[in-house]
C-alpha cells in the first residue's frame, strides 16, 4: 500500500477538484464530477467552472440552470451549492433532517405554527409548472402557508 505524503495528498485533492489543470469536460459532467460546486453568489459557479474547464461557455451553464439540468440549492452545510438535478434529488433526503434543524434554529419564531410538510407540498405544487422563479416570487406566493 502506498502512503501519500502531504504534497502528494495535496496534489491528489487538487486534481480531484479539477484545480491542477483545466480539463476538457462538458459543463454538466464537470458539475457532476465535483459533486457540488460552491454557489452562494450566483456568479460563483461561473468563475469556478471557468477556472476548471478549457472551453467554458457561460451560456451553457446559464442554459442548464434555466432548463433545470443543474440546480442552485441549499444542501451541504446549509450553504448554496450547484449540483446536477439528479444529484440534488438523490441527496436531498440524506440532508433533510439537518436542513430542517438548521432552518428551525434560524427561523423558529417566523415558522412557529407552520406545518413544514404542508409548506413543502404547497411549494412542490407551485413549482409543478416547471417555470423558474426568484426567491421573492416564491415567498410572495407561499406567504399564506
Amino acid at each position: 500500500m502506498t502512503v501519500l505524503d502531504t504534497r502528494a495528498l495535496n496534489r491528489a485533492t487538487l486534481a480531484r477538484q479539477l484545480l491542477l489543470d483545466r480539463v476538457d469536460l462538458p459543463v454538466r459532467d464537470a458539475v457532476a464530477h465535483l459533486c457540488g460546486l460552491q454557489a452562494q453568489e450566483p456568479q460563483e459557479p461561473f468563475v469556478g467552472l471557468w477556472s476548471r474547464l478549457r472551453a467554458f461557455d457561460p451560456a451553457v451553464l446559464s442554459d442548464l440552470l434555466v432548463r433545470r439540468g443543474v440546480v442552485r440549492t441549499h444542501l451541504m452545510r446549509r450553504t448554496v451549492h450547484l449540483l446536477t438535478a439528479e444529484d440534488t434529488l438523490a441527496w436531498r433526503a440524506r440532508h433533510d433532517t439537518m436542513l430542517r434543524q438548521r432552518v428551525l434554529g434560524t427561523y423558529r419564531r417566523e415558522l412557529a405554527g407552520v406545518d413544514l410538510d404542508e409548506l413543502a407540498a404547497a411549494g412542490r405544487e407551485m413549482m409543478a409548472d416547471n417555470e423558474p422563479r426568484s426567491m421573492a416570487e416564491l415567498a410572495r406566493t407561499l406567504a399564506d402557508h
